[in-house]
């Protein structure tokens, strides 16, 4: 949002040169959600150290943000992750496809969210309850 309305950041958006070099060039960003458990390992050295994430739900999440870019869409959802889902955030989401994922024997159907790609237009108050309400989900009790 602040680097939408940075006027910094537009003069470099609006530079001649730039743009010659960086044609329509603009950033764009998938997620993929999906529940279950993993193993977090910590790797590197004494220096640094990154934190690693490993199980076939991981995967499952990663195949899900790889899959936005085919879907065309920001936000990928499994049917696992819906399930938990109160029935007011499922009602804000729609079912697009049902598929066998590599690596998976079950079929899984993926969800999204339909959601405003710029909020420029809209004021700050707005915004936060536009996130709060669509992309941060509620979880139902099981």
């Amino acid at each position: 949002i602040k680097v939408n309305k940075s006027l910094i950041l537009n003069k470099y958006k609006e530079n001649k040169e730039l743009n010659k070099r960086l044609p329509n060039y603009s950033v764009k960003m998938g997620f993929g959600l999906h529940i279950g458990w993993a193993i977090e390992g910590a790797i590197g050295s004494e220096f640094k150290i990154d934190a690693s994430y490993l199980s076939p739900n991981v995967n499952m999440a990663s195949r899900l943000e790889a899959a936005t870019k085919q879907y065309g869409v920001l936000l990928l959802i499994s049917g696992s992750l819906y399930e938990y889902f109160t029935p007011e955030t499922q009602q804000r989401c729609r079912c697009i496809d049902y598929v066998t994922v590599k690596g998976s024997k079950q079929p899984i159907k993926f969800y999204t969210v339909d959601i405003a790609v710029s909020y420029t237009h809209l004021t700050l108050p707005t915004i936060y309850s536009v996130q709060i309400s669509v992309v941060a989900v509620s979880l139902k009790k099981k």
